[in-house]
């Protein structure tokens, strides 16, 4: 005597006979969460030669054929869907999350600009842009609008009074303190996203985090398209992430082989004297492969990444502490 286990229901067989059935409640979400529940090779898909669409209406789980097949194809519908959301993991969200940043980025620079131009007709001697302008003018308005404020041990009233800018109508004035308004929210947007990136780097690729670099990490993952692929990746592609414009003008002989792309970014590169910067991203580049593989397929933290990518750096500093001589030159 055994049971045997269907998307339906459970039946005990011996002999090749069905002794009992217990159909399952005929509720789609419930089937599929049962489904769920149990491995696929715990699921038959005959009853010792009986047809399952037969063995169904036998035990009275449905009545005819065509009822059958519609909770069939409802039944695996709905699991290929929760198969598909399931296997969205976090790097996706991670991915997305990069772009969104990126996007609102573009955004604020270019609505930040023309927040300046708009505002400099009322008051040019302001001597702020970008993001404090922004709060600024979201805060107090135009110079006819604000009270007693200073910024920078300056005091803007006094400016104001004797500024050459113009009269704005007030629905023009309105309106920018509106779009300040606006982009304010953007700018709080951006952060927020900056900190679930930094949350979610941390702790699920911790390794990467420390190596990399929070941001430069997620970036890296967002450009290869997710952390699995960016782990398949050797070393000398990673190095060149994010400068896929100078490596393909590279293969058209038209530019020397970039060295780096977005690991640029990382201090130890950036701050390096040009001399060391090919060398420091090879570096850095092999350490961030190593850091990856260790978060998807080992998963523990491994502070010696880090610190050994730290001392190697040292070690080439002293190694090439001044420049190469070039080319006619002694």
């Amino acid at each position: 005597m055994q049971h045997v286990r269907t998307w339906f229901g459970i039946y005990t067989v011996e002999n090749g006979h069905i002794l009992a059935c217990d159909p399952y409640p005929k509720d789609v979400k419930s089937l599929v969460d049962r489904l769920q529940e149990i491995q696929s090779s715990l699921m038959s898909d005959n009853l010792d030669g009986l047809d399952l669409r037969v063995a169904a209406k036998k035990c009275g789980f449905v009545t005819t054929d065509e009822e059958y097949d519609a909770l069939f194809h409802a039944v695996y519908t709905e699991l290929a869907i929760r198969q598909v959301a399931a296997s969205r993991s976090n790097d996706t969200i991670l991915v997305q999350s990069i772009e969104a940043l990126d996007d609102l980025d573009r955004i604020t620079n270019v609505l930040s600009e023309r927040l300046k131009e708009m505002y400099d007709l009322n008051f040019p001697e302001i001597g702020l842009k970008g993001e404090k302008l922004v709060y600024f003018v979201s805060k107090h308005g135009t110079r006819n609008d604000f009270e007693q404020c200073d910024l920078d041990n300056k005091n803007i009233n006094t400016i104001a009074e004797s500024s050459t800018g113009m009269e704005l109508p007030e629905a023009f004035a309105n309106s920018i303190k509106n779009l300040a308004s606006n982009i304010a929210g953007l700018y709080a947007d951006k952060d927020q996203i900056s900190k679930f990136i930094e949350t979610q780097m941390e702790s699920n690729y911790s390794n990467l985090s420390d190596t990399a670099g929070v941001h430069i990490g997620a970036r890296l993952i967002s450009i290869a398209g997710g952390v699995q692929k960016l782990a398949n990746m050797p070393s000398s592609t990673i190095q060149v992430l994010g400068a896929e414009k100078a490596l393909f003008k590279h293969l058209r002989g038209n530019a020397t082989s970039p060295k780096h792309g977005v690991i640029f970014q990382h201090p130890l590169v950036r701050d390096a004297p040009w001399w060391q910067r090919g060398k420091i991203a090879r570096l850095l580049a092999a350490k961030i492969a190593l850091a990856v593989r260790v978060d998807v397929f080992a998963g523990d933290f491994r502070k010696e990444i880090a610190e050994d990518l730290d001392r190697k750096v040292e070690e080439l500093r002293k190694k090439y502490p001044n420049p190469p001589n070039r080319k006619g030159r002694k």
